[in-house]
């Protein structure tokens, strides 16, 4: 009987598992594992045992599209993240028409049983699309394909701005500019993009009352309530926290599954752990590149560089807003927050980067 792990085993899983970057897949998992102790820790707040049902359930569902997504083959998992961005992006169009409100923000979709956000869940497969267009573009300098992407994002900002979403839009400009400059290379581009984003942001000041509200707080000599307390509860940590479940951020500040769940895990398990946890997301980065460093296919390369720099950069969203350095988004820590898109969107970029990364020579130097 021929072993799963050998590489003559014919099946989807025996045949890509040989050349996997096993390594890589300690980082979603212990960011899983970290997740799971910040929610169960909830329990006993606003927060029931219903809570860590569900997000053990929403885990184990994007564990498995994780493993899925890094055991097909390269074209085969373009294929599907393309089609899984223009499926994700006609859903988009109709959270402005089914979608329910939330704090001023229609961002989510009502299934009955569950809620998905659209705008979430896209990150990965759109970034892959934009790459592919941007790659398309160099390698027959057809500007049509240029065209559709630029379409597209205009498409994705217009919907996002009518949500409004302006952190998320945010992160998808800085990607698409970033894949932009990746693919033109050109240095020039960095600083003519860095000026449209600062018009951005200054338009968005002076036109969403929530984020000139936000940058205000931000900028005055006062915390705000939230950032005040998620300092406190840092400081109350310590070099080593106050023990799992003792901590008392989570007994006053809302949101604290999602915005602040790094403040409360750093109040009950110390800084150390809390800069253990800030290192995996560039940690996991570096690897990646240092897998790839040698890969000359250059769709590879952009994607994953695209790739990994939004898991980083969210995470540092995340973590910048805990800790005073950014005003609050309301963005998640991957893999760690609560929500379902959230995990499912970071499953699809987690296992996309993976199987990007398969060590077999011949199976990632072509792509058609």
């Amino acid at each position: 009987m021929k072993s799963l792990l050998f590489r003559d085993d014919e099946s989807l899983i025996g045949s890509n598992w040989y050349y996997l970057e096993k390594k890589l897949f300690i980082f979603p998992l212990l960011l899983s594992f970290i997740g799971l102790l910040a929610i169960y820790s909830l329990i006993g707040t606003e927060y029931s045992i219903t809570l860590l049902f569900k997000h053990t359930v929403f885990l184990l569902f994007s564990l498995t599209i994780l493993f899925f997504f890094s055991l097909l083959p390269v074209n085969n998992l373009r294929k599907l993240l393309n089609i899984s961005a223009f499926s994700f992006l006609l859903l988009l169009i109709l959270v402005p028409v089914l979608g329910y409100e939330i704090k001023g923000a229609t961002r989510w979709i009502n299934l009955k049983f569950f809620s998905i956000q659209p705008s979430e869940i896209l990150k990965g497969p759109i970034l892959c699309l934009f790459s592919w267009f941007c790659y398309l573009f160099i390698k027959t300098g057809k500007f049509s394909y240029m065209f559709f992407a630029i379409l597209i994002i205009l498409y994705i900002s217009t919907l996002l701005l009518l949500q409004p979403d302006i952190g998320t839009l945010m992160l998808y400009l800085s990607s698409f500019f970033l894949l932009i400059i990746l693919y033109m290379r050109n240095i020039k581009l960095f600083f003519i993009l860095g000026f449209f984003g600062l018009i951005f942001i200054a338009f968005a000041y002076f036109t969403f009352d929530h984020v000139n509200i936000r940058i205000d707080k931000f900028l005055s000599p006062e915390n705000s309530p939230q950032v005040a307390k998620s300092l406190s509860a840092i400081i109350e940590g310590g070099f080593f926290g106050v023990g799992l479940g003792e901590g008392q951020l989570k007994y006053s500040i809302p949101e604290s599954h999602n915005d602040f769940i790094f403040a409360i895990l750093i109040e009950e398990f110390g800084i150390f752990f809390g800069l253990f946890i800030a290192l995996l997301y560039p940690i996991f980065f570096f690897l990646i590149k240092k897998i790839l460093k040698s890969q000359p296919n250059l769709f590879i390369q952009n994607t994953t560089f695209s790739l990994c720099f939004i898991l980083c950069m969210q995470a540092f969203i995340n973590i910048g807003s805990s800790i005073d350095l950014i005003p609050p988004t309301g963005m998640t820590l991957p893999f760690i927050s609560y929500g379902g898109s959230s995990m499912l969107s970071y499953a699809i970029i987690f296992g996309t980067l993976i199987n990007f990364s398969k060590n077999e020579k011949n199976s990632l130097s072509n792509t058609s």
